[in-house]
């Protein structure tokens, strides 16, 4: 019978009296998960049991010999021996290159540990990962911080890394072209952000108690938006807007306000004028922290060279088995990798047979390098906005012009403030290389009672029309704007008396001068400022009766008289 292999210390640390390596349930052997299937590599379960988070461990190489630290130069060696997990989980430290860090932050309950390669995919349990990281310190990859229990990146494993990986995938002799390709859409995602800070702005989007969108806003917020293509059985266009709404919430645009989302003093600056290239310098490092998937970061050096279009899976091939890969990159996760990075404007996509197909936009060119070394994207705006302005102009110009059946039209290069101000009082219809508005009378009156001033309209359509207005056109405007505001609710109270001569002396006394409005009828008197008169009238012995009666305490009163 073999013994219990002992525990050892990591890092030849000793350890406590009575310490236990942490053992996580879904570490421990189970006879239900002892099968897998073939194909994703999860484990196979009894159906009235709930599945556990897959688990891929790097597979136990016996009678290994001691390693020592390597020179620089061997390194490369080093790396082509590693087990395909080892080689992911290095992949994603190269990538975040940690300096001074805890032991904790390799292994902890959250998705940035080495406990996940994914969401619903476990990575090496404790010890394991315990092994891997004293290996890497032992050769040299990883170096004590300033105490002995932080740990950093030796300086150049990053570079040799990356190296190594672009040597083990060369060039592919096939051309290959995509049966249905899916384009960078920077522009569209920029509208839809736009539009939906529109009806922000307009009170169109209301909230539930959990600071929700409620189903009513959501379905006419759904219906603005201009829905990007994808394959139909893995879109949804609720997906794509909470992902707006993730960007949105980042650069904090909005913030709720009672019932509804309002914008902020950054949402009203953004819709005044937008800075494309600031916002993709910070939502591009962001995004790229918060993906969940390790083995990302084993491909994302091999995207750089993807100048035209490239198998995704041949290049996975040369870096990882197929049973890793297919457990890591099933067909709907590369494409949840990558479509956030085609809204941002930095590949296209495309299908072929069971393959996906990856290409670089010459923004993606661009970034993607210098996001890989995580260099200060914000040193080089000068240079991304030259590349935004290829695919999203916004340096106008701004010149409308204004048609006699009451439809806009704008250059789609027009600046956000033109569009902003035309959005306020007409309702955009049509998004392409012209945005087409369209006055409608009840869109205006809503702009009316929104505070925008009649007379702003017509100066502003007359300051951006390249001719002179329609006149049929000025005529209706003006024929609405008179019709707003024709009639006023005013909140006052109503004294009622008892007798007739004592509404008279309330209403022509002079000490109630200045809270009697007039007499509403032979015994009811219109007042203002209830407290103060009560106390004056309390003054001159009169006592009216406690509170201020609602119109439903009004209409019991009369209920009563009546049955009297």
């Amino acid at each position: 019978m073999s013994k219990t292999p002992k525990w050892r210390p990591v890092f030849g640390e000793k350890l406590p009296p009575g310490f236990k390596p942490p053992i996580h349930k879904e570490d421990q052997p189970s006879e239900n998960n002892s099968s897998t299937n073939a194909v994703s590599g999860r484990p196979l379960e009894p159906s009235n049991k709930r599945n556990p988070k897959t688990s891929i461990k790097s597979v136990a190489k016996p009678n290994a010999v001691p390693q020592k630290k390597l020179k620089p130069e061997s390194w490369p060696d080093y790396l082509a021996k590693m087990d395909p997990l080892e080689r992911i989980l290095l992949a994603f430290t190269v990538y975040r290159q940690p300096k001074d860090v805890s032991i904790d932050r390799f292994y902890s309950y959250n998705y940035d540990s080495f406990r996940y390669l994914d969401r619903d995919l476990l990575g090496p349990d404790y010890p394991e990962a315990m092994r891997i990281i004293s290996k890497w310190k032992k050769v040299g990859l990883m170096v004590e911080g300033r105490y002995s229990n932080l740990l950093s990146l030796e300086k150049g494993v990053t570079e040799a890394f990356w190296r190594f990986i672009d040597d083990q995938v060369y060039p592919e002799l096939l051309k290959l072209e995509p049966v249905r390709s899916y384009t960078a859409d920077l522009s569209g995602t920029l509208d839809n952000i736009f539009n939906f800070l529109v009806m922000v702005e307009q009170g169109e989007v209301s909230i539930t108690r959990a600071r929700e969108v409620n189903k009513n806003s959501l379905k006419r917020v759904l219906a603005a938006l201009t829905e990007p293509a994808r394959p139909d059985k893995l879109f949804t266009i609720e997906s794509y807007f909470f992902w707006l709404l993730g960007v949105v919430n980042f650069f904090k645009l909005i913030s709720p306000k009672g019932d509804r989302l309002a914008l902020t003093a950054l949402g009203r600056e953004l819709t005044e004028q937008i800075t494309v290239e600031d916002l993709l310098c910070q939502i591009c490092p962001s995004h790229l922290n918060t993906i969940p998937n390790k083995g990302f970061f084993l491909m994302l050096p091999l995207l750089v060279n993807c100048t035209a279009w490239t198998s995704w899976t041949q290049k996975a091939s040369k870096l990882i088995p197929a049973d890793f890969s297919r457990a890591l990159f099933p067909r709907d996760r590369i494409i949840s990798l990558l479509d956030p990075m085609r809204f941002l404007g930095l590949l296209d996509w495309g299908e072929y047979q069971e393959d996906i197909l990856v290409r670089l936009t010459p923004l993606g060119q661009f970034l993607i390098p210098k996001l890989l070394k995580r260099q200060k994207v914000e040193d080089y705006t000068a240079e991304i906005k030259c590349l935004i302005d290829q695919v999203y102009p916004t340096s106008g110009p701004d010149t409308a012009y204004v048609q006699p059946n009451y439809e806009i039209l704008l250059p789609h290069s027009a600046s956000w403030s033109t569009r902003w101000q035309l959005s306020q009082f007409a309702l955009l219809v049509q998004q392409d290389q012209m945005l087409k508005y369209r006055l409608d009378k009840n869109y205006f009156m809503n702009a009316l009672k929104r505070g925008v001033p009649a007379s702003e309209v017509l100066d502003l359509l007359t300051k951006l029309s390249a001719y002179t207005l329609p006149e049929n056109l000025v005529l209706t405007l003006r024929q609405w704007g008179e019709s707003f505001g024709q009639v006023t609710f005013v909140q006052l109270s109503l004294l009622e008396c008892t007798t007739p001569e004592q509404a008279a002396s309330i209403a022509s006394a002079r000490k109630y001068r200045e809270y009697v409005l007039g007499l509403y009828s032979t015994t009811v008197v219109i007042v203002r400022e209830t407290e103060k008169l009560r106390k004056l009238l309390e003054k001159q012995g009169i006592f009216p009766l406690p509170g201020v009666l609602d119109g439903k305490g009004v209409a019991e009163r009369l209920r009563s008289s009546d049955e009297v």
